[in-house]
C-alpha cells in the first residue's frame, strides 16, 4: 500500500492496488465518468450493496447461518427480492451503454422470473395485471424517461405493498 493523501476520519488514507480483468475495469472506469466520480467511489458503492445483498442471507458474514425462509418471514424475503430485481433491471437500462447485452439481458430475465414467482406463488398479480406490467416494461425499457418510469415505479410500489400484506 501507498499513501496518496486524503483523509479517513482517522488519519491518512494508504491505498492498495486489485487486479481485475479488462472488462471489469472498463467497466468501472465508464460508471465512473458516467456518475462523475474517481473509481473507488464506484467500487465502495459495489461493495456496500454487495453487503446489503448478503447481510439477510448469511454469505460472508461470519457466525450468521443462512436466514433465507427460516428466520426471515416469506413475505418479506419476496418484497426484498423484488425491490432487489427491479433495483437490477432500472440498473441494467441506465447503464445500458456501458453493460455487455448478456449482462442486460439477465438482469431484465432475473426481473421477470421474479414477477413470474410472484405470481404463481404468493398470487399477488393477476394475468391482466402481468399484461399491464409488461406494457409498462416494454415503454420504459424503449424510453426511459420519467413518464415511462413513473407509472412503472407506481405499479411495482403496488406490487411491493401487496406482497408485504400477505
Amino acid at each position: 500500500m501507498h499513501n496518496q493523501g486524503g483523509e479517513d476520519g482517522m488519519g491518512v488514507l494508504e491505498w492498495g492496488s486489485i487486479k481485475v480483468p479488462k472488462t471489469v475495469l472498463n467497466l468501472v472506469d465508464q460508471l465512473a465518468k458516467t456518475e462523475g466520480v474517481p473509481r473507488h467511489v464506484i467500487i465502495s458503492k459495489a461493495l456496500q450493496a454487495y453487503m446489503i445483498s448478503q447481510k439477510n442471507v448469511g454469505g460472508i458474514i461470519k457466525g450468521r447461518e443462512h436466514v433465507k425462509g427460516k428466520k426471515t418471514p416469506r413475505n418479506v424475503w419476496y418484497a426484498w427480492k423484488l425491490m432487489l430485481s427491479y433495483c437490477e433491471l432500472r440498473i441494467a437500462v441506465r447503464y445500458r451503454k456501458c453493460l455487455p447485452p448478456p449482462v442486460i439481458e439477465r438482469l431484465i430475465k432475473s426481473f421477470s422470473g421474479t414477477i413470474f414467482q410472484l405470481r404463481e406463488r404468493l398470487k399477488v398479480i393477476t394475468p391482466s395485471e402481468m399484461e399491464e406490467l409488461s406494457k409498462l416494461l416494454k415503454a420504459y425499457i424503449s424510453n426511459p424517461s420519467n413518464s415511462t418510469l413513473f407509472p412503472l415505479n407506481d405499479f411495482i410500489r403496488d406490487i411491493f405493498f401487496r406482497v408485504l400484506q400477505k
